[in-house]
């Protein structure tokens, strides 16, 4: 493929990109008009959260909770008793026939909004079901019995019958001061509704998933160069040498990651999610070093399948969380992986081009050393937040960084420097010279550069 059609594809989609750009992204689901009840159903139990608006509950209860979340969830903490009473007083389930289920409460946390926080009261109901019933009756006049021009939405966070997961915007009930009891209604379970949003939660974990977009980042950055032992890192000569060293990169990620997201998500070995979620931070950190002083020399897919086992372990954490029956466990896992890959092609397509057409420009390799110090310096900040339990502030950056479509941002940006930089050194005959090495076993993928 030559650097002029590689040019070309780059302004298309740095064009498509800015397209989606224009898109406003979603409203915040919460406003402090209302309270909230999110429902999580699984197989055999059934939880839930309770959010609260801050300045309703002050109002209500006489009380001077932060109206921030980091003071709202200290507070909640340490006056429990409080407010676990005042939630057993208003919400209430029960099966059709009226026999009431106990529910206990748990944990608290902030939930900061743009005018405002959510206190956030976890819950479980305290009975375990042979099959969580698909209607149930659910009576709730938190901050509505004081303040009847309230309202309150019940949520499903998540149903697997319904294809229902991390839903956090569409509401199933209104409550209002004259409707405190209704009845909730899942529907009829769907098997492959299941599978569907098994697939996309996949996808979408990857999307979230900055520690896994930046390693598989670390990786690829240099798989559009070869390196050798005198000369350093040099331009891949083709098209077809760099998509194949990309393949072994991916290729091997999938495999590690598949093996042990298998055996996690079965529970045949689990590990604890603290040490886990550490090792991903520090494979970034090694994958970054690897690109400023190689030690497997041109062989990245070794570090994709050795960090890719740890990965896999990452993946299978949040499976685990669904609540899911052995039987649905086997067919969600290869939904899960399906929708995994899928998000790394994703990626891949994104970013590849715009490193294969910026590859022979001068001020690649230093960007390239630049972006990998930055990673080893953000996954430091991780791992020290992940092995002592501590926050540095880390997460609200990268909450609000893997917001769509702002994450398309960067890929923009890349774009826009890759095609100025490769013209701008093409005009003034600066673009370094090939390696001329072929760095790929498959004659048809050495693609020679015209």
């Amino acid at each position: 493929m030559s650097q002029r059609l590689m040019g070309r594809a780059a302004l298309v989609l740095l064009a498509a990109m800015l397209a989606v750009l224009s898109i406003p992204g979603a409203a915040a689901a919460h406003n402090l008009a209302d309270s909230y009840v999110y429902l999580d159903i699984f197989d055999s139990s059934i939880e839930g959260e309770i959010h609260y608006p801050v300045p309703d509950l002050n109002e209500v209860l006489g009380l001077d909770i932060p109206n921030d979340p980091d003071g709202a969830a200290e507070w909640a903490e340490a006056n429990p008793d409080l407010i676990q009473d005042y939630s057993a007083d208003h919400i209430a389930m029960s099966d059709l026939n009226g026999t009431e289920w106990p529910i206990a409460f748990s944990t608290f946390e902030g939930l900061e909004v743009f005018d405002g926080a959510y206190l956030l009261v976890g819950f479980e109901v305290d009975r375990e079901f042979a099959g969580v019933p698909r209607q149930f009756v659910v009576t709730y006049d938190g901050i509505l019995h004081a303040k009847p021009e309230r309202a309150a939405l019940l949520a499903i966070a998540t149903d697997f019958g319904s294809g229902t997961f991390n839903n956090e915007a569409d509401t199933l009930l209104r409550y209002t001061a004259s409707t405190t009891t209704q009845t909730v209604d899942l529907g009829d379970t769907s098997f492959w509704s299941g599978i569907t949003a098994v697939i996309a939660l996949g996808v979408d974990h990857i999307r979230i998933g900055t520690d896994h977009i930046l390693f598989i980042l670390a990786l690829v950055l240099p798989s559009v160069l070869i390196f050798g032992r005198a000369a350093g890192w040099q331009p891949s000569p083709s098209f077809g040498a760099s998509l194949w060293r990309v393949l072994k990169i991916v290729t091997m990620f999938t495999v590690a990651h598949t093996i042990t997201l298998t055996l996690g998500g079965l529970g045949i070995i689990e590990l604890p999610p603290a040490l886990v979620e550490t090792v991903i931070a520090f494979s970034i950190i090694l994958a970054a070093l690897h690109n400023l002083r190689p030690v497997l020399v041109n062989q990245e897919w070794l570090i994709a399948f050795g960090f890719g086992l740890v990965h896999g372990f990452g993946f299978a954490g949040l499976l685990s969380d669904l609540g899911l029956t052995q039987s649905r466990r086997v067919a969600s896992l290869l939904g899960f992986n399906l929708g995994i890959e899928i998000g790394q092609a994703v990626i891949i397509v994104l970013i590849f081009p715009a490193l294969f057409l910026a590859r022979r420009t001068r001020a690649f390799l230093p960007s390239m050393q630049a972006g990998s110090v930055l990673l080893i310096a953000i996954a430091s900040v991780w791992a020290v937040e992940r092995a002592f339990g501590v926050s540095l502030g880390t997460d609200w950056i990268m909450d609000r960084a893997s917001v769509w479509p702002r994450q398309l941002v960067p890929v923009a940006l890349a774009y826009l420097l890759a095609a100025a930089a490769y013209r701008g050194d093409r005009h003034h005959n600066r673009l370094l010279p090939l390696s001329s090495r072929m760095d790929t076993p498959t004659p048809a993928l050495a693609d020679a550069e015209t």
